[in-house]
């Protein structure tokens, strides 16, 4: 069974595809959770921003170098590269954009708020959309 999404007009979208002309700016979310992902993303885009998601940090951070997103939500605890770590490698790599950061973890925002990580804000799951689709706007223009 499939999950269906409760915007109208959004489709699922199984793997990172460009689907946004090359001169708009956009969101990338990245979480291994793919419903969360796919919810944000359909979400703001619903709401008129321009978003995409990935599942894997690994490929994340390849899609980061290569399609230059002006933002990116991630989540902190994932399989594999962890949030904080992939937020490291793409800052080595030059990348400028904005960054948020977000965990069902309270103590994983927590630790990220205390420890002063180089990012726009740190998020406690569940985000609460409407607030989420008001601050992406901002950092998009």
């Amino acid at each position: 069974m499939t999950a269906r999404s409760s915007f109208p007009g959004s489709e699922p979208q199984v793997k990172f595809r460009r689907h946004i002309p090359y001169d708009v700016p956009f969101l990338l979310v990245v979480d291994d959770e793919e419903f969360l992902c796919r919810e944000i993303v359909e979400y703001l885009r619903y709401h008129g921003l321009a978003a995409n998601y990935e599942t894997d940090p690994n490929e994340a951070v390849a899609i980061i170098d290569r399609e230059r997103p002006r933002a990116i939500l991630i989540d902190i605890n994932m399989d594999g590269l962890s949030g904080r770590r992939v937020v490291e490698i793409v800052q080595n790599m030059g990348f400028n954009g904005g960054i948020l950061l977000m965990s069902g973890d309270p103590n994983a925002v927590y630790q990220a708020n205390f420890e002063g990580a180089n990012v726009l804000h740190v998020l406690e799951k569940p985000i609460p959309l409407p607030a989420l689709e008001r601050f992406v706007r901002g950092v998009l223009r």
